[in-house]
């Protein structure tokens, strides 16, 4: 994978613009601490994050090439097809729904201004508690709507 995990994903995420100690990246994300000392390791590696002074932090070094490749849409695609796969296995605490619904064009109408008021919600009640809720406790949400031929012709090519 050119990009990165989900889980690289969120411990990028916990360090901010400052960096963080280990303790600090292992609360903020919930990771066993084995799994955390790993995933940062690997990072290092790959020459996403730095250490010092008991702090890892993005690293200021980075290429604009590397960040293209890790955040591209290649790297985003197989993000969202890892958590969408996660979350198709849990057994418990998931609220998600995909549905095949009929919509005449004033129902579809509707439906748009609704996600409209969604995002809307959303942005506001991110920004609202952002800087008051741990990284491990934060929600995954998704939402959208697509026509079931384009889909089908995207599966078809692939």
């Amino acid at each position: 994978m050119k990009g990165l995990t989900s889980l690289e994903r969120i411990i990028v995420e916990s360090l901010g613009k400052h960096g963080q100690p280990f303790e600090t990246i292992q609360e903020q994300t919930g990771l066993q601490e084995n799994v955390c000392f790993n995933l940062l390791q690997a990072l290092i590696l790959k020459g996403i994050i730095s250490f010092e002074k008991k702090t890892y932090q993005i690293n200021p070094r980075i290429s604009p090439l590397i960040i293209e490749e890790k955040n591209g849409q290649e790297a985003k695609k197989a993000e969202s097809l890892e958590v969408i796969e996660a979350i198709a296995d849990m057994k418990e605490d998931k609220l998600y729904r995909f549905q095949k619904i009929a919509l005449d064009e004033k129902d579809e109408k509707i439906f748009k201004a609704m996600l409209h008021n969604l995002e809307s919600f959303l942005k506001e009640a991110n920004e609202k508690s952002q800087s008051s809720t741990l990284l491990k406790d934060k929600k995954i949400i998704f939402w959208g709507m697509s026509d079931v031929q384009k889909v089908v012709k995207q599966i078809v090519k692939g």
